[in-house]
């Protein structure tokens, strides 16, 4: 299995730069554009929030890891992490609580999209209607 280094420096090597954007594609339909930056990914669809910073990926190739190299994306219509809402077990639980320091029943940032369809786009991950599975 790919470790976390690799990961990051397959999506890096996608890039090719530092200046150059990507269009990406939404797993459910659509782009985002995408572009990397020293402390991570800074994409156009996450509004007042667009970093995606490096720890998120290792974080996500980590809990895959754990999981057998296939875990839950989680709830795409939650927005609350725990048992009202987005999985503590799923990929989107995990990153707010390790990366972000969420607890149950906080409110949770959907960033599961771009990072998702970065995996997937950098060839790291494959993906089925709300699981990421890694290759």
């Amino acid at each position: 299995m790919l470790d976390e280094r690799s990961a990051i420096k397959l999506i890096k090597l996608k890039f090719m730069d530092m200046e150059q954007v990507m269009i990406i594609p939404l797993l459910d339909g659509g782009f985002f554009s995408a572009r990397w930056a020293k402390d991570g990914i800074m994409v156009d669809n996450l509004g007042f929030f667009p970093l995606l910073p490096w720890i998120i990926f290792t974080e996500v190739i980590k809990f895959l890891k754990g999981k057998n190299g296939r875990a839950e994306m989680g709830d795409p219509y939650s927005i609350k992490l725990g048992n009202d809402g987005i999985a503590l077990e799923s990929i989107e639980g995990h990153v707010a609580r390790v990366v972000y320091g969420k607890k149950n029943g906080d409110v949770v940032l959907r960033r599961i999209s771009p990072i998702s369809a970065i995996l997937v786009w950098a060839g790291i991950c494959e993906n089925t209607p709300n699981e990421l599975i890694l290759r």
